[in-house]
């Protein structure tokens, strides 16, 4: 009972010297989703540090620590003291220990990440450093050192199943008005920054245009994905499968979200994390609207704007989700002068926003800075810019609010409430 006072979840533990002992249980819990391909890629990373190049955090800071291929390596040496046979020699012969010095600069490093995936794509081997910052985040919440705001997202989701906090009450009022039909096909699922009555008017406004029969859950008003930002796959895997099972229980034929990260973590992460074959279609709502634009069942108009508009691709659906083509699509249909940037919505070379860590106050500085890389290269096609994910909304008025070389941000919810016509 002694050794459990000073042990954090079971597996960590600071001894004299500043030296951490890890055992085995935090390590499973750590590496308990890996694929095969995970491994590997962990494994094979060269190190040749091409990745920095793609990544706006260490473009600032130019830090060791912030090359992505620096996260890949830190999470091989922990895997290897347990999983490979000169690894657990080395562990057991005290030639490789863990110190809290580099716990440290896992905390700082670990959430200079957007995981938006551009290190991957331009990787020669294609080694997932995004998903590594995330395994790190794994171990700052069960080793009880993570970032309390984020910590925060985690209590939210488990309290009230919302990681922003917002009350179910809250939620049944700006729901109540939105259809509950029985005989629905769609379930609408917004995440927690869409729980606000100007967006759900909006969708309400495009499901309506689409005659689509579609409802919501009293139950579920957020996907669930902050908890996994945070490190706590477990809460974030509970509600991924809320969101399965009430799907199941209403007998729609697909889930729809509008939230772009919310898209990518309900069609492929949280299945993968679940290890569940998921039997149900997931969209973004972009795709839904652009399936029904191509069988003819809709038009989509100009809709009234005067400014030229470029686009912020959410990573989320393009490089990590492979959804590229609708989005793309209906914001040509819709918006007059856009002003569509030249390089794919994958291509590495279109910087990440701030994404989630907008929300992190901790990282307000380092995220004012990284985030000119985005605001400035999208400025160079237009002064005001789309977005398909909220969290990419909130960095684009935070890039205005800074006087970052935007003037102007639309949600794609507005544009398209305007733009379809049945």
């Amino acid at each position: 009972m002694a050794e459990r006072k000073n042990d954090f979840c079971g597996g960590f533990k600071v001894e004299k010297g500043g030296k951490i002992q890890i055992k085995r249980q935090l390590v499973s819990r750590v590496f308990d989703e890996m694929s095969p391909a995970d491994v590997w890629g962990v494994q094979e990373c060269m190190r040749c540090g091409v990745c920095r190049f793609a990544c706006p955090f260490w473009l600032v800071t130019e830090k060791s620590t912030d090359i992505p291929a620096w996260r890949t390596y830190e999470i091989n040496k922990m895997f290897s003291m347990f999983y490979s046979g000169y690894g657990i020699v080395a562990r057991y012969l005290r030639l490789r220990r863990i110190s809290s010095k580099e716990l440290k600069q896992w905390r700082e490093s670990a959430y200079n990440c957007t995981a938006c995936g551009a290190c991957t794509d331009i990787s020669p081997l294609e080694i997932p450093n995004w998903y590594t910052a995330l395994l790190l985040r794994r171990i700052l919440h069960y080793s009880g050192t993570n970032l309390p705001e984020v910590e925060s997202w985690i209590e939210n989701t488990k309290k009230v199943g919302n990681a922003l906090g917002i009350e179910k009450e809250k939620w049944n009022e700006i729901a109540k008005d939105l259809p509950t039909n029985i005989n629905a096909e769609i379930l609408y699922v917004p995440s927690a920054l869409e729980v606000n009555r100007d967006t759900i008017t909006e969708i309400d406004t495009i499901m309506s245009n689409m005659h689509e029969k579609w409802t919501v859950s009293s139950e579920i008003y957020d996907i669930g994905y902050y908890a996994y930002f945070a490190g706590d796959f477990e809460t974030a895997r509970s509600q991924f499968m809320k969101i399965y099972e009430e799907a199941k229980k209403l007998g729609v034929k697909k889930i729809v979200t509008s939230d772009g990260a919310g898209f990518f973590f309900l069609r492929w992460q949280g299945p993968k994390s679940l290890r569940y074959k998921l039997d149900i279609k997931v969209e973004h709502l972009s795709e839904t609207v652009y399936e029904e634009y191509k069988a003819g069942k809709i038009k989509i108009e100009k809709a009234d704007l005067k400014d030229d508009i470029t686009v912020h691709d959410s990573e989320f659906m393009s490089r990590l989700g492979g959804l590229e083509k609708p989005p793309r699509e209906i914001l040509r249909l819709s918006i007059p002068n856009f002003k569509e940037p030249k390089p794919s919505p994958s291509s590495h070379n279109l910087f990440t926003c701030g994404h989630h860590l907008e929300l992190i106050k901790e990282k307000a500085d380092i995220i004012k800075d990284m985030r000119k890389y985005a605001s400035s290269q999208l400025s160079t096609w237009a002064k005001s810019v789309v977005t398909l994910d909220p969290n990419c909304k909130l960095s684009m008025d935070n890039a205005i609010r800074d006087s970052q070389g935007l003037d102007k941000s639309y949600y794609y919810t507005t544009i398209l409430s305007k733009a379809i016509k049945s």
